[in-house]
């Protein structure tokens, strides 16, 4: 019964920010907003993710300044994810391991990630390639402490963080400089994908390349 209660609530909370965020959006405009306010704000689109979170990290960062903007963003968005976890983890873990099992492709990616826990989160975030709030679910359905998933999930976003919140501040001011990081940025997510993929090849990559034939 917890559960569908946990659920209906957050179906509801999610309606009524969806119908209200133009005005809250509009709010993380104003230049007088206080820096709590804008963490409210930030976990609220963090944990109710209705709006791409990048734009969350540049208005913060246009609002505070690259470096206290990309704290604020930070902390809001590891103590989201954190809650999305521990409620995930405690409510619906049986049935997303149920789910998992019936997916033999999702089961071996759970494998992995088991296997190497802190490797793997730690790569989801620094490469968003997969929704992030899939990567805040799926570890909560596998044998991963909470300690390894929360440290490793918040060092992963600390890059997207300085890069997004520094765009926000100098995006209209200082456009070369701000090419420059964006794309000093994607290389460095190329590098890093170009490493996860060598290091975390799926077991039939692996037998392919010891028998090419």
């Amino acid at each position: 019964m917890k559960k569908w209660i946990t659920l209906a609530l957050y179906a509801g909370a999610l309606l009524t920010i969806l119908i209200c965020r133009g005005e809250l959006q509009a709010l993380m405009e104003d230049v007088s907003l206080p820096a709590a306010a804008g963490f409210a704000l930030a976990f609220l689109f963090a944990f109710f993710p209705v709006l791409p979170y990048k734009l969350v990290i540049a208005s913060l960062g246009f609002l505070y300044g690259p470096a206290a903007g990309a704290l604020i963003a930070w902390l809001a968005v590891t103590a989201a994810s954190l809650l999305q976890y521990t409620l995930v983890r405690r409510f619906f873990r049986k049935q997303g391991q149920a789910a998992l099992a019936r997916f033999s492709g999702l089961e071996r990616a759970g494998r992995l990630m088991e296997r190497r826990p802190f490797a793997v989160i730690l790569a989801a975030r620094l490469v968003p390639l997969l929704p992030q709030a899939l990567v805040n679910l799926y570890p909560a359905f596998l044998n991963i402490r909470p300690a390894v998933y929360i440290v490793a999930s918040a060092l992963g976003k600390i890059p997207a963080m300085l890069v997004f919140a520094f765009v926000g501040q100098n995006l209209f001011t200082d456009l070369p400089k701000t090419l420059t990081v964006l794309a000093l940025y994607g290389g460095f997510l190329i590098v890093v994908y170009a490493a996860y993929r060598f290091k975390f090849r799926s077991p039939a990559e692996e037998e392919a390349d010891r028998d090419p034939l």
